[in-house]
């Protein structure tokens, strides 16, 4: 991933919505300095509250909301902002990451990779 990916991918999507670095620092209650330096990477993105409001302003998409998450925590170097809660919360999901970990560990990436997709296949034929 490149260093700015996150502030290339806001203000291009700021642009084809047509709204100045101002006034969506305004949108967002953020002075347009501070909004700019995010926009050029200068400061880390903001916080998951701030990406909710950015995302309804910008009307992403969930997976685009989602890619938005990972670049932002990626630049923050965080964990995605999504995800922490909901590994806290589930006994389940830490078990299957350490598990998973483990297996790579030992027998390399590819060793989890299937499982992954087979995992992430199965919830999605639950929809």
């Amino acid at each position: 991933m490149n260093p700015n990916q996150f502030g290339e991918f806001v203000t291009k999507k700021r642009k084809e919505k047509g709204i100045s670095l101002r006034g969506m620092a305004e949108l967002l209650e953020l002075s347009p300095a501070y909004w700019s330096d995010i926009e050029k990477g200068r400061r880390n993105p903001p916080n998951i509250n701030v990406l909710g409001e950015l995302s309804k302003i910008l009307k992403l998409s969930q997976e685009e909301y989602e890619d938005m998450i990972d670049m932002a925590s990626e630049d923050r170097d965080e964990i995605p902002m999504d995800l922490p809660e909901y590994i806290k919360e589930s006994d389940l999901a830490r078990t299957a990451l350490r598990k998973a970990r483990k297996k790579a560990e030992a027998n390399g990436e590819e060793a989890t990779e299937k499982a992954w997709k087979d995992f992430i296949k199965a919830l999605d034929e639950e929809e």
